[in-house]
């Protein structure tokens, strides 16, 4: 049986996250290992693909020159700024008529971000929840724990691990996953 999408465990954020000497030495690594899984992010969270893109080039544009190097947590201050670069878009939901040329040596990130069919669904049951339930569920599926969200997020951790049960839930229905009274892959995230 394959692992749900919605059981992150320790093992698989520790997998996700690069050696701590590869970013501070390497912002190709960085912004290799980050940007599909910052974009999904959020994606997971009510952005277009295009929406979401131009937030996390806008986030790491903050981490230049420098300042990434001496960062103590350089994967949580991009979410966090993608989301307020993301927020402070004009005409949001607006997709481009056009489609967003290739650059020489350069790939377009939204071919980076595509998702399987079960991805899909997942992302269209995710942006049913409230935005509280978006949130956690998203900083969950990128393998931060409850003390590490409310840490960047300043929410308290109860409202997180309520919010996480109640979109949880509300997923399962989505999903079709009440049914069998419980989530692929077995354990919670609680």
């Amino acid at each position: 049986m394959t692992e749900s999408p919605l059981t992150v465990s320790k093992a698989a954020s520790q997998q996700r996250q690069a050696p701590a000497w590869v970013l501070r030495d390497d912002f190709d690594t960085l912004y290799i290992a980050e940007m599909r899984a910052l974009t999904v992010h959020l994606m997971y969270r009510g952005a277009t693909p295009y929406e979401a893109a131009d937030a996390v080039h806008e986030a790491f544009i903050e981490l230049l020159p420098d300042r990434w190097r001496t960062m103590a947590h350089p994967r949580a201050y991009l979410r966090t700024v993608a989301w307020t670069k993301y927020l402070r878009q004009p005409g949001h939901r607006e997709s481009p008529s056009d489609p967003v040329p290739d650059r020489p040596g350069g790939t377009c990130p939204v071919r980076e971000v595509i998702l399987t069919e079960s991805q899909d669904r997942v992302l269209a049951a995710v942006q049913q929840l409230s935005p509280a339930q978006q949130e956690v569920i998203a900083w969950q599926l990128d393998g931060f724990d409850y003390a590490e969200i409310a840490s960047f997020t300043g929410k308290k951790e109860t409202a997180l691990r309520t919010n996480a049960k109640r979109g949880r839930e509300r997923l399962k229905e989505l999903l079709d996953l009440a049914r069998t009274g419980r989530v692929e892959g077995g354990a919670s995230h609680e």
